[in-house]
């Protein structure tokens, strides 16, 4: 079931995660938006040719406001739901956790309207450097959202006219694939 992200309550859990199999080691030149991006970045030695996020794990709690995957459960919360929510961070500061972090509480609120509209969620950096997400709504066969599917990437695969022709129609496609499973 939908984790609860009332009003205390504003993280997610990660239950299950898969990468691409490949070791970590440092790409082969290239483009600030290709395989070379940490070289600029300021996470400096951290240069991989696939990108999971440091220190993700099974059972990891992070702040929903930060990533794709919490800005889709919160868009599943009914109005007074999300509402309740809202009102306990008006109260209690979104915490920066980098320089790319939402922490304005309207501006929060339009991108969760944004992500009820569009039906999916893009994060970039807002909680860690070098992390790009996508992340769709997994729904069960009564159409309730009962969790969140996502793929975290280069920024290179998630400029608009990239991941909305290559990647989101996946993440779509899984998540109809799983809703009898959920």
């Amino acid at each position: 079931t939908l984790p609860k992200l009332e009003a205390g309550e504003h993280i997610f859990v990660i239950v299950a995660r898969s990468g691409n199999g490949r070791s970590r080691t440092e790409p082969a030149g290239g483009s600030k938006t290709g395989e070379n991006y940490y070289e600029n970045s300021s996470v400096q030695g951290n240069k991989y040719n696939d990108i999971l996020a440091y220190g993700l794990h099974l059972g990891a709690r992070l702040p929903a406001y930060a990533t794709s995957t919490g800005r889709v459960l919160l868009a599943a919360l009914s109005e007074p739901e999300f509402a309740a929510w809202v009102a306990q961070r008006s109260l209690n500061r979104l915490y920066r956790l980098t320089s790319h972090t939402c922490t304005d509480v309207a501006e929060l609120q339009t991108i969760i309207a944004q992500t009820r509209a569009q039906d999916y969620a893009v994060a970039h950096e807002e909680h860690e450097l070098g992390v790009h997400a996508l992340a769709v709504p997994l729904r069960n066969m009564q159409g309730k959202t009962v969790a969140a599917l996502n793929v975290v990437t280069t920024l290179a695969r998630l400029q608009p006219k990239t991941y909305q022709r290559d990647l989101l129609p996946l993440l779509q496609d899984a998540a109809q694939e799983l809703r009898a499973m959920v």
